[in-house]
């Protein structure tokens, strides 16, 4: 891409919200249902790259989430997922050029693509494996992380009992069509005149111009649903108590957005996941927010239909969209915990 996008371009992608591995830790000397806590920097892919390990007792089945945005690492909302860990050790990777991880390596962060970050992702998976003592984990993947999270599924299977995806994404194409589709109709029935011109211009999308895709999207936040909108505003609520607590992380949290965001979008527009990752070789779990239109709803469940795999539960979140995990806290937990958990220790987590 030759042209540099905007901070509110970025937005309107985001849906408006902002081969070394290192030896493990000895953790032999406690007992066996300990829980655990840390954080700590790990070599991933040739570089140092930011874990965070949290749970009440190490039994549990490990679940690593795969942060989407790009680049939202998920450490500044980190006490939304503390009900989790109760039944699962938590796990937060900032992939590389987010949060944390571009801390350490700003703009000089190399390998900026799908190919390294799945290869990333699985040697975080084996660091969890032997550290914990686990045969294998869950892997949960959010927007971005949804198409980061199958592709390592998809290239090693058998580090994996189940497959969670939220915010699903099926293709940058479907997200592009049905994002035009909804805001035209959208502008139709608010009679806004000069939107429904612009859109009756362009006739079709062509999902292949970024540059059209971000004139048409940059206000489909007021299309998404309330939770969405309601979440969106609380996170901005929240910056400068983040800002004052850690200037620093803060900022390079924010900055790390940006630049993943533009630095990915490439492997972003050619994902085509229907057509490349039809069978996946483990348990699927889609937990969907029924309203979600940053990644919407209609073609992940038209995915998750055309998909092939060992055992698969489409759980839909009514009055919840793309941000469903942090919206509907107790629906979604109690689908991981009832729907998700079983059948990953049945799986070998």
């Amino acid at each position: 891409m030759s042209r540099r996008y905007s901070r509110r371009d970025l937005a309107a992608l985001l849906g408006g919200a902002i081969a070394a591995i290192g030896p493990s830790a000895v953790l032999s000397a406690e007992p066996v249902s300990a829980g655990i806590d840390q954080s700590s920097f790990v070599s991933i892919g040739g570089i140092d790259q930011w874990v965070s390990i949290k749970g009440d007792d190490r039994r549990n089945p490990v679940l690593l989430v795969v942060h989407g945005g790009p680049g939202e690492a998920q450490w500044p909302v980190a006490a939304h997922y503390k009900p989790w860990e109760t039944a699962f050790t938590v796990v937060q990777w900032d992939q590389r050029g987010a949060g944390h991880t571009y801390g350490r390596y700003g703009k000089r962060t190399p390998e900026m693509t799908l190919d390294r970050f799945a290869n990333d992702g699985n040697e975080v998976a084996d660091y969890l494996r032997r550290l914990l003592g686990k045969k294998k984990i869950i892997v949960l993947g959010h927007s971005w992380g949804s198409i980061v999270a199958i592709t390592m599924v998809q290239r090693k299977p058998e580090r994996f009992a189940a497959y969670v995806g939220t915010g699903q994404v099926a293709s940058w194409k479907a997200v592009v069509n049905s994002q035009f589709d909804l805001l035209l109709a959208k502008a139709r029935a608010d009679g806004d005149a000069a939107t429904v011109k612009q859109f009756e211009a362009i006739g079709r999308p062509d999902p292949s111009n970024a540059a059209q895709y971000f004139a048409f999207s940059r206000n489909l936040q007021a299309a998404m649903a309330p939770s969405d909108r309601a979440w969106i505003k609380s996170l901005r609520a929240d910056f400068p108590a983040l800002t004052a607590s850690d200037p620093k992380d803060f900022q390079d949290f924010l900055t790390g957005f940006a630049f993943s965001a533009e630095a990915v979008l490439p492997d972003q527009m050619k994902a085509d996941l229907p057509v490349t990752a039809s069978r996946l070789m483990t348990a699927v779990f889609f937990i969907q927010g029924r309203d979600d239109v940053v990644t919407p709803t209609e073609p992940a469940v038209a995915y998750f239909e055309g998909l092939t795999a060992p055992k698969k539960e489409l759980i839909l979140i009514p009055d919840a969209g793309h941000f469903a995990f942090m919206t509907a806290p107790d629906a979604f937990l109690a689908a991981l915990t009832d729907k998700v958990r079983p059948v990953a220790i049945a799986r070998g987590a």
